[in-house]
């Protein structure tokens, strides 16, 4: 794809059919236009972070392409997760489905409504383990490290397990 962005976006659900409902976030990034899904993690299941007193979430990455803009790629992500969800009940609270852009090229954005790279990534296991799997030399923009190095200088005791 020329003149395309690469894009790291993170999915994670902890309702219903957790994995039918990442399958079919991937599926649906995979359908939006002008994008291509390059690579998709392992689903990993994973302890909720955040807001703990809830189910385990299966989590996974995708790595796409897309002749997107930052904007319209996070509103597309987010069309997919309104297609498969009600919306979220609460911040950090259960959902089917969970759509974050994590990465957008190099990009560092940093506006009301768009924060790219996602300002948590790296202090959360449940990104960083299925990132690393497919990306480990990616370089986040701002901090100026490795995923691999993000992942080995993390604290966060939270348990992943690649399913």
């Amino acid at each position: 794809m020329p003149h395309s962005n690469i894009a790291f976006i993170g999915i994670g659900s902890n309702r219903g059919d957790r994995k039918h409902n990442c399958r079919e976030a991937v599926r649906h990034i995979s359908n939006i236009l002008d994008t291509a899904v390059v690579r998709r993690s392992s689903f990993y299941e994973t302890e909720a972070w955040g807001k703990e007193n809830q189910p385990d979430f299966i989590n996974g990455v995708v790595e796409s392409k897309t002749l997107k803009t930052a904007d319209d790629f996070f509103t597309a992500l987010q069309q997919v997760e309104k297609k498969i969800g009600p919306e979220k009940e609460s911040t950090w609270g259960p959902r089917k489905i969970d759509i974050d852009l994590l990465f957008f090229g190099t990009r560092v954005i940093d506006r009301p409504g768009l924060k790219v790279p996602h300002p948590l990534l790296h202090q959360r296991r449940f990104v960083l383990e299925p990132l690393a799997e497919i990306a480990p030399d990616w370089i986040h923009p701002a901090m100026g490290i490795s995923v691999q190095e993000l992942l080995k200088r993390l604290t966060d005791p939270k348990k992943v397990f690649k399913i």
